[in-house]
């Protein structure tokens, strides 16, 4: 029942959106033109990484995770205690940094600044999840950017424009993906005494933002693609005005509720990126 609650900790299910960024940018930076050691190292720190992402998080959740009846934190079902799984989860961290560490120093600055936004993020004093607006710009950064950059910086490929408007693209998608959790969470937060960007704006102002932003998202995506992928513009154009088609005028179909469209629309789409580059 304990290995069970550990892995429970880890949340790999919710986890994917990470392994799907850093897996992106390990396809873009072609790391899998580099020795098997390097690939194999790499991949667990990403999963390290995000264990210790989720773990520390379901520590630190308690209160508003009590009043959320979709999560399933081993702490509060009394699976583990809260001891014992903070030290499993900073044990997650401080293995990935020690390997970084015999790596490369680089990399160890990277693990390390990665590590701590993620536990600023969630554990007190700081605590940026209740921090407006630090919620969905640390957010942006360790869940978007950092992840897509990770593999750039452990293979030492050479950065280009392109590559900074996909960094972008990243943090805009991860904002994202905050505020729609937040607008979720909306209740949850409010009972557990969570202060995040949403309960600023109100649940209907954010609401609207997030839709107003995934419009914005998609006009950045569109004139990414006319400047970088020329070579699928008029795929991605219409994957887009089938995306709009659905998120505008069918808002109770049950691709698009609770804006899960977007996390379809995105695998579609960065996929293009990939056929294109690689």
């Amino acid at each position: 029942m304990k290995i069970k609650a550990f892995f429970k900790l880890l949340r790999l299910f919710d986890a994917k959106g990470y392994f799907l960024f850093c897996l992106f940018g390990f396809l873009l930076a072609k790391g899998f033109n580099f020795p098997l050691t390097d690939i194999l190292i790499f991949w667990i720190l990403v999963f390290l990484g995000a264990g210790f992402a989720f773990s520390i998080n379901e520590c630190f959740d308690q209160k508003e995770d009590k009043f959320n009846f979709t999560k399933e934190n081993p702490i509060l079902k009394k699976e583990i205690t809260f001891k014992r799984a903070t030290i499993f989860s900073l044990s997650l961290a401080f293995l990935g940094l020690i390997i970084a560490f015999f790596y490369s120093f680089e990399i160890f600055l990277f693990s390390l600044f990665g590590g701590l936004l993620i536990f600023f993020y969630s554990a007190p004093p700081l605590r940026f999840k209740s921090n407006p607006p630090l919620d969905i710009l640390s957010h942006g950064l360790f869940g978007g950017t950092l992840l897509v950059a990770f593999p750039f910086f452990f293979f030492k490929t050479e950065i280009y424009l392109f590559h900074i408007f996909i960094f972008i693209l990243a943090f805009f998608v991860s904002v994202l993906l905050e505020l729609r959790n937040e607008y979720e969470d909306f209740e949850a937060d409010k009972l557990g005494g969570v202060r995040t960007t949403a309960h600023i704006l109100g649940k209907e102002k954010t609401k609207k933002i997030i839709n107003f932003l995934i419009l914005g998202y998609l006009f950045l995506l569109f004139s990414f693609f006319g400047i970088f992928v020329q070579k699928f513009l008029f795929v991605f154009f219409s994957l887009i005005l089938i995306f709009l088609a659905f998120f505008l005028f069918f808002p109770n179909f049950k691709f698009t509720k609770n804006y899960k469209l977007l996390d379809f629309f995105n695998v579609l789409s960065w996929s293009l990126i990939l056929l294109a580059k690689i």
